[in-house]
C-alpha cells in the first residue's frame, strides 16, 4: 500500500461563512495504516457470522456490527429518544448544565475530533458553548458512515461563526493515525455514548491507551462512562424498551446477515431479542434466542442447526463502578483530571491527560 497523502487539519471553511452543505469537507482517512475497504470489512463480517455460529450450544455469537447498517443506525437513533433509555437523558443533562465549563478547558485553536459522532444533537451542546466563548476550534466527526456524516453535519451547517466543522471518513485506528498529523495544534478527543462499554474491559483501556500513545501532555481525552449504580430494573428496560424499539434494532441485525450474504441465510422469526443484565459481572448482555429449531444456510457451506432454546450473543454494554473505573484508566495510562456527573452521580464525562 502506498505512503497516504498527509491529509489537511482545517476544515476550509472560512469564518462567518454559512455554505452549502455539500461543501462541508468530508476527509477520506481510509487511505491511512490499519484502514479497510468497505468491501474488506464485509467480507470480515461474512467471516465473523460463520465462524461465531459454527461454535458449539449455547456458546454461539455474533459481531455487533451487524447491527449498524443504515436501517440500524436509523432505529439507533430513536432508541436515544425512548424515556426508557436513560444514557441520552443523563448524557444530555450533563452538558447542559457542564458545557460551558467544558468549553472552558478546550483553548482557541484546538482540534475537537468525536469518536463514532452519530447524530450530533449531544455534541451541539458544546459547541454552542464554544461558539459562545468566540473559540476558533475545528470540530471533526469521525465515522466510517459517509452518508451519515454528511446527514448530521448537514444538520449543523451555518450554525457557527467561530467552530469550523469537518468529517473524518474512518475507522477509529484510521482517526488515531491522523492524530500523528496534527501535533500542531491542540487535541481534545470526544468519545461520547457510553461507547466504551461495547468493549470488553481489558479493550476499553487499550483502545483509551492507544490514544494516549499519540495524545500530547497538553491534549485531553474526554469519555462518557456508565454506573452500576443504577436501580437494575432501569438498566434492564434502557436495553428493552416499552416501545420495543431495542427488539427491532436488535432484530434488523439478522435481517442484515441475508442482505450481506444475498441470501435467505436466516429465518429471523425463528427467533427473538432476550437481553439479560448480569449484575455479578456488571454488564447488559444481548442475545438472540432460538424459539424453534432451524438451519443458517451460510452460501457454499454446510447448513449450521440452531436449537430451540439456544442463545446466541451479539452485544454486551459494560457499566463501572468506582474501582473499575479506576483500574480502567490504569489500563490505559492515564489521569483523571476532571469530572462531570448527572445529577444523580450515576453517570460521567471523565476528562483523562497522559500528563500527571
Amino acid at each position: 500500500m502506498p505512503s497516504p497523502t498527509p491529509v489537511p487539519i482545517h476544515s476550509g471553511l472560512k469564518h462567518g461563512a454559512s455554505p452549502d452543505p455539500a461543501e462541508i469537507p468530508i476527509i477520506d482517512i481510509r487511505s491511512t495504516a490499519h484502514s479497510v475497504t468497505v468491501a474488506a470489512l464485509e467480507d470480515g463480517i461474512r467471516a465473523d457470522v460463520l465462524a461465531g455460529l459454527s461454535k458449539p450450544y449455547n456458546e454461539k455469537e455474533l459481531s455487533n456490527l451487524l447491527l449498524y447498517n443504515e436501517e440500524g443506525l436509523r432505529l439507533f437513533e430513536q432508541i436515544t429518544y425512548q424515556p426508557d433509555y436513560y444514557l441520552t437523558g443523563l448524557e444530555i443533562d450533563i452538558l447542559s448544565r457542564h458545557a460551558h465549563q467544558i468549553a472552558n478547558s478546550i483553548p482557541d485553536g484546538a482540534i475537537l475530533l468525536e469518536l463514532g459522532a452519530g447524530a450530533l444533537r449531544k455534541t451541539a451542546l458544546i459547541l454552542d458553548a464554544l461558539e459562545a466563548q468566540e473559540k476558533n476550534v475545528t470540530y471533526f466527526a469521525l465515522d466510517l458512515d459517509k452518508p451519515e456524516l454528511i446527514r448530521t453535519l448537514a444538520e449543523l451547517n451555518g450554525r457557527y461563526t467561530h467552530v469550523s466543522l469537518a468529517g473524518l471518513w474512518g475507522t477509529y485506528d484510521d482517526g488515531c493515525t491522523w492524530l500523528k498529523q496534527t501535533k500542531d495544534r491542540t487535541r481534545i478527543i470526544l468519545w461520547l455514548g457510553s461507547s466504551v462499554g461495547n468493549m470488553t474491559r481489558k479493550e476499553a483501556g487499550q483502545f483509551i491507551r492507544s490514544f494516549g500513545d499519540v495524545l500530547a501532555p497538553r491534549d485531553r481525552f474526554i469519555v462518557a462512562i456508565d454506573s452500576r449504580y443504577h436501580k437494575t430494573d432501569d438498566i434492564r428496560a434502557a436495553y428493552n424498551d416499552r416501545a420495543g424499539v431495542t427488539r427491532r434494532f436488535a432484530l434488523n441485525a439478522l435481517s442484515n446477515i441475508n442482505d450481506l450474504f444475498n441470501s435467505n441465510v436466516v429465518d429471523v422469526s425463528c427467533f427473538d431479542y432476550n437481553p439479560y443484565y448480569n449484575e455479578i459481572l456488571g454488564r447488559n448482555e444481548a442475545y438472540f434466542r432460538c424459539r424453534k429449531e432451524t438451519e443458517v444456510k451460510v452460501p457454499s457451506e454446510t447448513p449450521i442447526v440452531i436449537h430451540e432454546g439456544e442463545y446466541i450473543r451479539f452485544a454486551f454494554s459494560h457499566k463501572y463502578d468506582r474501582v473499575e473505573k479506576q483500574l480502567l484508566w490504569t489500563a490505559a495510562g492515564a489521569f483523571p483530571v476532571q469530572e462531570w456527573r448527572s445529577q444523580g452521580g450515576d453517570y460521567a464525562l471523565t476528562m483523562l491527560s497522559w500528563s500527571s
